[in-house]
């Protein structure tokens, strides 16, 4: 394997570069090498996740418990083993059939204009979409999107110049060369030319996909009449689990979740938003699962902390606006993160002191003064259900937290005993704020990014030296910035994974810093990666903020190159 590099990506990544270009030689070496990775890893838990995508593997893994260069040693071993034709591979993976509506308009709205393109019948359209099967090269974008591999070239269609806001659950779609299906509702630019009833990802489900990458999908015209009899069916099944967390590609767990409920909480406001987090979901980015999580790890750590929580215990993330709730049990509680003036029955509440409130205590928390996030943790954490091994939500899939959404007033939450030690006191030692002093600029420490080698040197220098803004329309997904462009011209690449910080330039040559909520993989050209301790500044940045940023040098962490 001479043609492959071994390159840092992040922090907590390592990316394993194949040639660029999409085939299924290349699937096939990519897939043999993640098999192969698996097997050699499988008792080294540290290592969180392999991500293949189409001509890249991402390892994931826990940089507070396993060194980097460790992880290179077994990668590079994994490279030679591979070499050497060892394979763990079952060669092929499975082939499933999607039953397909092509003749209703309401599920072929594009239909008309794919024909109207290609010059081809609408009889020849579904005679040839559904000949071939179609390769998963990978899942991304969102939870069980295909990225397919295999349509022939008489379909290509150019993509819609309008997208529209809102593509149903199941529409299979042309985008281009490329062929699709939308395994829930999205906007989306795509050509729709027919819908399946099938629910190709269920949240509910065990597996909770139908594929995934290295499977074959054969898509098999039905009627009207067939869709619908399939739909019923899928909705009467009530065979479903609750997905559980670890490397076993989403299984559902095999026990159910149980908590002791010690106190509750009412939301009278609910701020601006409002959500319940925690750490994330780790382990199912390669079925395109998102990890979501607090934006300000530090300063939901300390407030676990300072209550004696678990370590992962679920907590209410405000955003510039914070709730105000009425206590319906007593409780410990903290607020961390961003500063605002809180009060607790009309009395002053200090940021990162531990205090109880009674039952019928009301805390009124007003705007983050200082800073953009507030974090208010409960002693024992938040009690919703546990979707993916996280309680976290988030508001682009609609799912986990409390209904997937942000609080509103009337909503009532429990709170559980997690708590496993004693905290570390009502009156700690000083904690360090996250947030930035006005007129202050932000230095973001970086890694360099898995593209970083193919930006020229004038690009980089001008990447470090150059000061951007944020920009009012950065959210948990990723925090935009204007400022000037470094003019390096295209920027688009073989999509692959996205690790938390990734600095993206846009074609506009434009940086976007990869935030929680951010895809699990994408098109552009990663030139940097924020560490960590930055994104947790970065979390607390207003609108207007001033940022730096600065790449330290990747020796004495891993090798340019291997």
């Amino acid at each position: 394997m001479n043609d492959v590099s071994v390159l840092v990506s992040s922090e907590d990544s390592i990316q394993i570069q194949f040639p660029q270009k999409i085939c299924g030689e290349i699937n096939e070496r990519i897939t043999d090498f993640v098999e192969n990775l698996k097997a050699y890893t499988c008792d080294v838990p540290e290592i969180i996740e392999i991500v293949p995508t189409y001509c890249a593997v991402t390892v994931y893994f826990n940089p507070d418990e396993i060194r980097q260069d460790f992880v290179l040693k077994l990668i590079g071993e994994v490279i030679e083993k591979t070499d050497k034709g060892a394979s763990s591979s079952k060669k092929g993976g499975k082939l499933v059939e999607i039953p397909v509506c092509y003749e209703d308009e309401e599920f072929a709205p594009d239909l008309a204009d794919v024909s109207k393109h290609t010059g081809l019948s609408k009889e020849e359209i579904i005679a040839l979409h559904s000949s071939r099967d179609y390769l998963i090269y990978m899942l991304g974008f969102l939870p069980g999107f295909p990225y397919l591999g295999g349509m022939d070239e008489r379909l290509e269609t150019p993509r819609l110049e309008s997208p529209r806001t809102k593509i149903p659950a199941g529409s299979v779609a042309i985008g281009g060369k490329q062929a699709g299906l939308y395994p829930s509702d999205s906007p989306g630019g795509w050509r729709i030319i027919g819908r399946t009833p099938l629910k190709v990802f269920d949240q509910t489900r065990n597996p909770a996909c139908l594929y995934e990458a290295g499977d074959s999908i054969r898509f098999v015209p039905v009627s009207r009449e067939e869709f619908d009899r399939i739909a019923e069916k899928q909705s009467s099944s009530s065979d479903s689990k609750i997905p559980g967390q670890g490397k076993s590609g989403g299984q559902a767990s095999s026990s159910l979740q149980r908590y002791v409920c010690t106190g509750g909480i009412k939301i009278l406001e609910g701020g601006m938003c409002t959500t319940v987090q925690d750490k994330g979901r780790f382990g199912f980015q390669h079925l395109g699962i998102g990890q979501g999580g607090v934006m300000d790890f530090e300063s939901y750590q300390i407030g676990n902390k300072i209550l004696g929580n678990d370590e992962n215990a679920a907590c209410l993330e405000a955003t510039l606006l914070a709730p105000t709730i009425q206590f319906t049990s007593g409780c410990d509680f903290v607020i961390t993160g961003g500063i605002c003036q809180a009060t607790l029955d009309e009395k002053p509440v200090q940021m990162n002191q531990k205090y109880h409130a009674e039952k019928g205590s009301i805390l009124k928390c007003g705007f983050v003064m200082k800073g953009l996030r507030s974090y208010l943790c409960f002693k024992g954490g938040i009690l919703v259900p546990e979707l993916f091994g996280s309680h976290s939500t988030n508001l682009k899939s609609k799912s986990g937290g409390y209904f997937g959404r942000k609080l509103e007033a009337g909503d009532e939450l429990a709170i559980g005993d997690f708590s496993c030690k004693k905290g570390i006191g009502e009156n700690p030692a000083p904690i360090e704020s996250n947030s930035i002093e006005e007129n202050e600029v932000l230095v973001l420490s970086c890694t360099k990014g898995s593209q970083y080698s193919s930006f020229s040197e004038e690009a980089v220098r001008k990447f470090q030296e150059s000061v951007f803004t944020v920009l009012p329309e950065s959210d948990r997904m990723g925090i935009r910035f204007s400022g000037q462009s470094l003019e390096c011209g295209k920027t688009d690449i073989i999509s692959d994974a996205i690790p938390f910080g990734s600095v993206q330039i846009t074609s506009s040559g434009l940086p976007v810093v990869m935030a929680s909520d951010r895809q699990t993989t994408g098109g552009y050209a990663k030139i940097a990666a924020v560490t960590r301790k930055s994104m947790c500044a970065l979390a607390q940045a207003l609108p207007g903020t001033k940022v730096k940023f600065t790449i330290k040098s990747n020796s004495g962490l891993l090798p340019e190159s291997f």
